[in-house]
């Protein structure tokens, strides 16, 4: 009876698992607080395809033949998707360095209010930032974004303003706009006021540093000018929302593709 051959792999391979192996552990920080979202799952998803490249594609490049030639256009795809996503990151911190004039409207973007009615860690960062800006900034207007979700007991605008003002920033200084269920109608909505209002198109946006790029983008399409204020991610958050933003960029870039 014909023995099976062990598959052995090279100690510079297993070596190379390590890289993989530290990027999925720092996509697995979310799990500190039991949160597993989808981009923590996309981040997982990418380390297990590069260790499998790893693994498996020196061999096949050894065979030769068709196996050769799937070999390399894996590898090509795989190289491809690492730079789109390199490009990505040069885009979101780049975006988040775009200080605003001090004429500009404060955009405060909204995010997830707990069941208790108290702002979530990300939310209360945004807040927190803003009350900074604005305590800086005593002429500026703030818009607070963002409506109730399904889950949600109050809308995340209506938090925003109570938080707001218990920070020490005027009640007379903040707009709620609280019908928006995403980033674009938080820039249209929030466009519809400016106008109304007669303040100044040019927008000081309160999210999180990830999420300036997309933000601005959005803000443009609703003929805004944007700039940035960032709020400091939570940092055992940070990747798995950005590991997120890395595909809501993509899908909005393919959105702006296809018109």
């Amino acid at each position: 009876m014909k023995r099976q051959r062990v598959r052995r792999f090279h100690p510079v391979q297993l070596g190379l698992l390590l890289l993989p192996l530290a990027v999925a552990v720092w996509f697995s920080q979310s799990l500190l607080i039991g949160v597993v979202g989808v981009g923590t799952i996309a981040g997982w998803a990418g380390c297990l395809t590069c260790g499998l490249l790893i693994l498996f594609v020196p061999e096949m490049i050894r065979k030769g033949g068709g196996k050769r030639v799937l070999a390399w256009i894996l590898t090509g795809l795989f190289a491809a998707i690492v730079l789109w996503c390199a490009y990505l990151t040069i885009l979101i911190f780049s975006a988040a360095a775009n200080t605003p004039p001090d004429s500009a409207t404060v955009v405060v973007l909204g995010c997830k209010v707990e069941k208790s009615g108290n702002p979530s860690l990300s939310l209360r960062s945004r807040i927190e930032k803003a009350a900074e800006y604005l305590t800086e900034h005593p002429d500026a207007v703030c818009i607070v974004s963002g409506g109730k979700g399904s889950i949600e007991p109050v809308s995340e605008a209506f938090v925003m303003a109570r938080e707001l003002e218990a920070l020490g920033i005027e009640s007379e200084r903040i707009i709620q706009e609280d019908q928006s269920t995403d980033t674009r109608e938080n820039m249209e909505y929030s466009a519809k006021l400016i106008a109304e209002r007669g303040l100044s198109q040019e927008v000081a946006v309160v999210t999180d540093d990830y999420h300036e790029f997309r933000a601005g983008e959005l803000a443009k399409d609703a003929g805004l000018t944007p700039y940035a204020v960032p709020a400091e991610s939570v940092k055992h958050l940070f990747p798995a929302n950005y590991g997120r933003e890395l595909i809501s960029m993509t899908k909005f870039f393919v959105e702006k593709c296809l018109g």
